[in-house]
């Protein structure tokens, strides 16, 4: 990692700026050798595929709007390059951001004032900045994400190919101006040599002083004696309070909803043989849970969890990975939509977010479980709803950009509000775990 801060400039700091009239030549090479790129410009001109490295897989925002083609701003043949290579390509109208996010390690945000143009003879004096500072990269990648569920479903060729013979066709021609024809000579203004002396008032005598009267000097104020000391009183000795068994602890109020990290029972390491496995059919209803990590679970959660351990924990069959129970709880939370309860038999996959539960293109999402129970907590304060489900280990560590960039190839976005039934859609999302393994149907 170091020598690659390095090579970014950025080995003993955590941001650099970038100035000059050809400046994609200093920012291609930072770009060239990476992978997982999202970006986001305005204006896209013609040669942007030379200027900005997007491999098959990376995502791209612009303003591909109709009168955008026809001004000439944006070419529909450099995006039409890019869809044709397998880069996913979304339309904002009125964007006007310039920015690329490398999310290989070590991740770097690259923003300043440049639009993927080819200096031409016009060259413009730009400046950009290159930081990998870890919260500037996260509010660069919320931001992207914002836009990116903003903009349309992803452009395809078709959409693209008929803008091709509308590009530029609206730019301004500008005529040449009409000479304007000289004005007459205004008539020449009488010149005044002179002008009366105006006559000085004379001035006003100065008043005389006025006496000052000498200020009283007020009688001394009788000093008050000291009121006594009052008598302090021993402070009795400290009671110590009675021990109160078992007292549990206040539970946290946090803002926004918040989730337990996944939590197993003490249980679940001495898995039972005798248990018979457990059903693993392949998702039908698919639900994606956004949550935020914190907080503890109830006792009773915390028993229920142990009793569906003993019941559906398995070590596997014909070495399959283990079967084992996780829990999962969810807070009702100011400014969001209160956790919903979810039914037995539906999967689910987490994905852990940052801020006010919104997730970044590097949040941790975990693999599909099945719901075997949930129920909400009435007595808990805020409201707290249960959830517990069936999952296996998986080999597989994908990222929230891989479930985006994995639906994006189907043309759909995360949908947090209802269930995936559509089984091109349920299978998308499967893929991101391929070792997986389901009971055949």
């Amino acid at each position: 990692m170091d020598a690659e801060l390095g090579r970014l400039g950025l080995a003993e700091r955590s941001v650099r700026l970038l100035t000059g009239r050809d400046i994609w030549g200093s920012i291609t090479p930072l770009l060239a050798p990476r992978r997982n790129l999202v970006a986001a410009f305005g204006h896209v001109g013609p040669g942007a595929a030379a200027l900005l490295p997007l491999e098959p897989g990376d995502t791209v925002i612009t303003d591909a709007s109709l009168d955008t083609v026809l001004s000439g701003a944006t070419s529909p043949h450099a995006l039409l390059h890019w869809v044709k290579a397998g880069v996913i390509v979304h339309s904002l109208r009125g964007l006007n951001a310039k920015l690329v996010i490398a999310e290989d390690d070590p991740s770097f945000v690259v923003v300043g004032s440049a639009d993927v143009t080819a200096a031409g003879p016009r060259q413009l004096f730009e400046a950009v900045t290159v930081s990998h500072e870890k919260h500037t990269v996260e509010e660069a990648q919320e931001a992207w994400l914002e836009w990116c569920d903003l903009a349309g479903p992803a452009l395809t060729a078709g959409d693209l190919e008929p803008l091709l013979e509308q590009y530029g066709a609206g730019k301004l021609v500008t005529s040449p101006r009409p000479a304007t024809p000289p004005r007459a000579a205004a008539p020449a203004r009488p010149v005044v040599t002179s002008r009366p002396a105006t006559p000085v008032r004379p001035a006003a005598p100065t008043p005389p002083p006025s006496p000052v009267r000498p200020a009283p000097t007020p009688p001394p104020s009788p000093v008050r004696p000291a009121a006594p000391a009052a008598e302090v009183a021993p402070a009795p000795e400290p009671v110590a309070a009675p021990a109160v068994a078992n007292e549990p602890e206040p539970a946290d109020t946090p803002d926004a909803v918040e989730v337990s990290e996944t939590r197993e029972s003490p249980e679940t390491s001495e898995i039972q043989t005798d248990v018979p496995r457990p059903a693993w059919p392949r998702p039908a209803e698919l639900y994606l849970v956004s949550l935020v990590e914190g907080g503890e679970p109830s006792a009773e959660a915390e028993y229920r969890l142990e009793e569906l351990t003993r019941e559906y924990a398995h070590p596997g069959e014909n070495g399959e990975q283990p079967f084992r129970v996780e829990l999962f709880w969810a807070d009702d939370g100011q400014g969001q939509d209160p956790p919903r309860t979810l039914r037995a038999g539906v999967h689910v996959i987490r994905v852990y977010s940052q801020k006010q539960g919104r997730a970044l293109v590097g949040s941790r999402i975990e693999a599909p479980g099945l719901v075997l129970q949930a129920y909400a907590d009435e007595f808990a304060y805020p409201r707290r709803t249960y959830c517990y489900i069936l999952t296996r280990e998986t080999a597989s560590r994908p990222a929230f950009g891989d479930l985006r960039k994995g639906l994006a190839a189907i043309g759909e976005k995360p949908n947090f509000r209802n269930s995936f039934q559509v089984p091109r859609k349920i299978e998308a999302l499967l893929g991101l775990w391929p070792d997986l393994g389901y009971d055949p149907r």
